[in-house]
């Protein structure tokens, strides 16, 4: 997640790119590409698409510089339109979802139990959370939990980014939540205990 002070940085070479320095660009290519390629691997198993789908982002921006305005979060604005690139190729090649239902077969997440930033009491309930949590969840609740808890968006930037609106972007988090602390006995635990077990079993997007 990026904090305040490198949202101005990348805000600034932002700008720099809209002026029409190119240099800007290649920084933000550089800066952002591992992000990006984990991201679109979430999306498809094809490494070679996403890697295509990256150039094609950053061509687009190229050719359509002067067309482009302020953003107030780069890396959410480059998430988002990584995701619209292949949800493009998807139409032309088929490979992904038809569209309507952005990502929802293809999205995949890589969970690691070893990792755990919490001492879950035995391994038996360790494996009940993880069965559940990769079985049990619809592809559309481990999307919107991962781009909460790993990419570190607001209700606003999630609804966006799964074309739903804010409010069924927070009620989805919410019964999720209030599902697994009911299935686990986790009610008593903070949210903030909760970002932290599911930061452990959600593979890291930066």
């Amino acid at each position: 997640m990026l904090n305040n002070e490198q949202i101005e940085l990348y805000n600034g070479i932002w700008q720099r790119f809209m002026d029409g320095d190119e240099e800007a660009l290649s920084s933000i290519y550089f800066e952002f590409y591992d992000v990006l390629f984990n991201f679109g691997m979430k999306y498809s198993s094809d490494r070679f698409l996403v890697e295509d789908c990256i150039q094609n982002l950053f061509v687009d921006l190229l050719r359509n510089r002067h067309k482009q305005k302020p953003v107030t979060n780069i890396k959410f604005y480059l998430l988002k339109s990584l995701r619209n690139q292949m949800a493009s190729e998807r139409r032309k090649t088929k490979k992904l979802l038809p569209v309507g239902e952005p990502g929802e077969a293809e999205f995949r997440i890589s969970y690691s139990a070893e990792s755990s930033l919490i001492a879950i009491e035995t391994d038996e309930l360790r494996s009940m959370f993880l069965k559940m949590v990769t079985e049990k969840l619809t592809i559309r609740q481990k999307e919107a939990l991962y781009l909460k808890f790993n990419c570190g968006f607001d209700y606003v930037q999630i609804a966006v980014m799964m074309q739903i609106s804010v409010e069924s972007a927070r009620t989805m988090i919410y019964r999720t939540l209030k599902s697994i602390k009911e299935t686990f006995g986790l009610e008593c635990y903070s949210d903030l205990i909760l970002f932290s077990l599911f930061r452990s079993f959600f593979q890291k997007a930066n």
